[in-house]
């Protein structure tokens, strides 16, 4: 038993540690199985990963049947909310384009996908290519050239095989102040058909903070003039720069490898660019805590009527473009009949530098009366016109009631109020309090430690048995031997195997030895004499005897087993089992006391003779 649950323990870990650990699945499919000696096929290869992984196109499968024309490479991502939890999913595709030949049934080999040094090999498909309709109705012409884009016009010009590609780097401004976000933008120049680009890397340099404020899921191209030269540029990526030191100011350098024909890929790194950045003016407003930008502010209360003994909240709303991430709120002004808590922000954004923050505060009222609240003041930087700005908030007047017994229970049947009793804090004012006994992993860590805790006291009692009662550990595993070969024995009887008789003979032998402590290599007169020494009961001894020189005599006995013969034994197995099973012998120790004890009936005799 033991050992099956450590078994079942094995594989539930074994199959968690799998799951997590895969993080990569490979795919490829058709987008149509079904075509014409007209039409294109288009075999599409989607690789999905929890993480960024770089994966550079693999190359072409060879298709009996069919002639290689292109292939096109893009990135998505796949957004999906689970227990409130965001998850995202990277998806690379390749759609590897191919022109039929000739009519039949075909099978795309699969073919291997190197991800991270680790091979995946994708499904074998089938594809059937018929003969074009007789009539077929006007269409456009495929271009053969590999210059074309597939699923377009043409974008670049044939000609220009050796034409440039380069990325360039180019911020929305020039001048910042510090603390003011900057987007700097990496734009993809080419003359080139690139049909695909992986950012590899890139290398930052000192004075400034950054993040990720977009990132494209595919190559969309646009004509563009750049040096008095034509040229189709794309968007690469846009980060969010936050300078938090005065100069001149190094950008990132990114670096990838752009995909050219379908099958050649080009390292290529971004030009150097800089941003000149000034440093905040001198008279900083004391409650100024590093936010620059431009926001409105405004400030609101939950309730001007309460109980003592209840909660509101005291809510400011700051809303537009700055360094949301490089600021912290300002300190609650000083209020002595209140109890207030530690500030709570909620940031609700639409990228890293635009959005509304929340900055919650829970004031508790310490006495009755008409109570005040000073208003809140917070200040920041205004970028655009280069000067500091306050905002002040208005004086809160707050009446708070002398309690009773009712207003604890106030608001319990009031949909828009707190489901719970007051003075508790309402717990809607703390959203991202995350409760875990909602989550099924929790229970999942819960179910394995509890089982565990079992198994390991299993052994442990076993173990403990073994030590110290070696006797009773001996006799407790007798009784699964003689279980085990009884099953066996059976089995051997079903299939009218002579092999019952050594089976059903070797159980027995061994279930005596473990619980009597008798050698299992006894002669039967002798294993007889040694049982009867234990106190076993005569007919028991006499059934067993007989039943051990039956199985001896069959060893010999020629030919084949007969039916009857086995059911017969074997009933008589069980028999002799069931009664092993009932008889318990008689513990040494009382053993010795009854031997030791005189008897009544003996000590009052001797006392009338004397």
């Amino acid at each position: 038993m033991v050992k099956k649950f450590a078994c079942a323990l094995f594989i539930v870990l074994s199959l968690i540690g799998t799951l997590k650990a895969e993080s990569v699945a490979v795919n490829a499919y058709l987008k149509e199985d079904v075509i014409t000696l007209s039409d294109q096929l288009q075999l599409v290869v989607e690789i999905s990963s929890e993480k960024k992984v770089k994966v550079v196109a693999p190359p072409a499968p060879q298709i009996p049947g069919f002639s290689f024309r292109n292939v096109v490479g893009s990135t998505s991502y796949k957004y999906s909310m689970i227990n409130n939890h965001l998850f995202t999913t990277h998806i690379q595709t390749f759609t590897y384009v191919y022109n039929p030949q000739k009519t039949g049934s075909f099978t795309i080999p699969s073919f291997k996908v190197k991800v991270e040094n680790k091979d995946y090999y994708t499904p074998s498909l089938t594809v059937q290519v018929k003969e074009s309709s007789p009539a077929p109705p006007p269409q456009k012409q495929y271009n053969l050239s590999p210059f074309l884009n597939p699923f377009g016009d043409e974008l670049f010009n044939p000609n220009l095989i050796e034409g440039e590609v380069f990325l360039l780097c180019i911020p929305e401004t020039d001048f910042a102040y510090v603390g003011e976000p900057v987007i700097i933008s990496y734009y993809l120049y080419t003359e080139q058909p690139v049909e695909a680009f992986y950012a590899e890397s890139e290398k930052d340099f000192e004075g400034y903070g950054k993040e990720v404020f977009l990132q494209p899921s595919s190559i969309k191209y646009e004509s563009t003039v750049y040096n008095s030269k034509s040229y189709k540029r794309a968007l690469i990526k846009q980060d969010a720069i936050f300078p938090h030191k005065a100069g001149r100011l190094q950008m990132p350098i990114l670096t990838g490898q752009a995909q050219l024909l379908g099958f050649l890929n080009k390292t290529i790194s971004s030009k150097p660019c800089w941003i000149n950045v000034k440093p905040l003016p001198a008279g900083a407003p004391a409650g100024f805590t590093g936010a620059v930008g431009n926001f409105t502010v405004s400030q609101s209360v939950s309730s001007t009527k309460l109980n003592l003994g209840d909660a509101l909240t005291f809510t400011i709303n700051i809303s537009g473009r700055g360094n949301f991430s490089q600021f912290t709120a300002a300190p609650f002004p000083p209020v002595d009949k209140f109890q207030v808590s530690a500030p709570y922000i909620q940031d609700k954004l639409a990228n890293v530098i635009e959005g509304t923050r929340f900055i919650h505060y829970t004031l508790l009222p310490r006495e009755t009366g008409e109570l005040t609240i000073p208003g809140y003041t917070f200040s920041w930087f205004d970028s655009s016109s280069g000067v500091y700005r306050t905002f002040n908030g208005a004086t809160q007047k707050i009446k708070v009631h002398q309690a009773n017994i009712l207003s604890y229970f106030s608001g319990l049947l009031e949909k828009d109020k707190p489901q719970a009793l007051n003075p508790l804090l309402n717990l809607a004012y703390y959203p991202d309090f995350k409760n875990y006994s909602t989550e099924p992993w929790f229970w999942l860590i819960l179910a394995l430690c509890a089982i565990s805790l079992i198994i390991s006291g299993l052994v442990a009692r076993e173990n403990r048995l073994r030590e110290l009662e070696p006797v009773a550990y001996a006799q407790k595993t007798a009784h699964r031997i003689l279980t085990k070969y009884l099953r066996q024995a059976t089995e051997a009887a079903g299939k009218l195997s002579t092999d019952f008789y050594p089976l059903a003979e070797s159980g027995l032998m061994d279930y005596l030895a473990r619980k009597y402590g008798v050698s299992k290599s006894l002669p039967t007169p002798e294993l007889i004499d040694a049982l009867r020494m234990k106190d076993m009961p005569p007919e028991l001894l006499d059934q067993l005897e007989q039943f051990l020189l039956q199985c001896q005599k069959a060893r010999f006995m020629p030919g084949g087993a007969e039916a009857e013969k086995l059911d017969e034994a074997l009933h008589q197995l069980r028999s002799l089992v069931q009664a092993l099973s009932r008889f318990k012998p008689e513990k040494e120790s009382s053993k010795k006391n009854r031997v030791a004890t005189p008897q009544p009936g003996i000590n009052s005799k001797n006392k009338e003779q004397e």
